[in-house]
């Protein structure tokens, strides 16, 4: 029951975070074509205890529901599970012990620096797929991959940053 019950809340948040992102952010679309993508917010704040693949999943359905909204064939699914899949790795390079240590571990307990590294890094790697998969598709080869993708990783890890000042704050 409570699998059920986290499942759909998870669907809830995806749900809110795809209607900012396909209402909101994509419209703004940044200089040299560089967007801000607030999804990865899902993948970030996620508890790393739960059902890995339930995570997955539900990290597959909300690139696939942005895909759709957006036209892009796959790309941001590919890189939004790439990203859920590699994120447990980012834990535990940016938390080491504390990490692995405790059952109730959670984001927002990581110091500032360790987190701010955590969330580039992820959104990094996220945006890096992504763009590459674009380019492969053969739309942007005037552009310069790794240019676009600092700029959209810099402007997504600071909404992120932005969020978990104000999360932090409510707490």
């Amino acid at each position: 029951m409570n699998l059920i019950k986290n499942f759909i809340i998870s669907v809830f948040y995806i749900f809110f975070l795809c209607l900012i992102q396909i209402s909101i952010l994509n419209p703004l679309f940044l200089f040299l074509r560089c967007y801000s993508y607030i999804y990865v917010l899902f993948i970030l704040v996620y508890p790393y205890n739960k059902n890995k693949f339930v995570f997955l999943f539900l990290s597959f359905l909300i690139g696939w529901v942005i895909d759709h909204c957006m036209n892009t064939g796959g790309f941001h699914a590919f890189s939004s599970t790439l990203s859920a899949f590699l994120r447990l790795k980012f834990l535990h390079f940016f938390d080491g012990k504390n990490f692995i240590n405790r059952n109730d571990f959670s984001i927002y307990e990581l110091p500032l620096i360790r987190k701010m590294l955590y969330i580039f890094s992820l959104v990094f790697i996220h945006h890096f797929s992504l763009l590459i998969l674009e380019m492969l598709k053969g739309t942007i080869f005037n552009r310069i991959v790794l240019f676009r993708t600092i700029l959209s990783s810099i402007f997504t890890t600071i909404l992120c940053i932005i969020y978990f000042f104000f999360r932090k704050i409510k707490h």
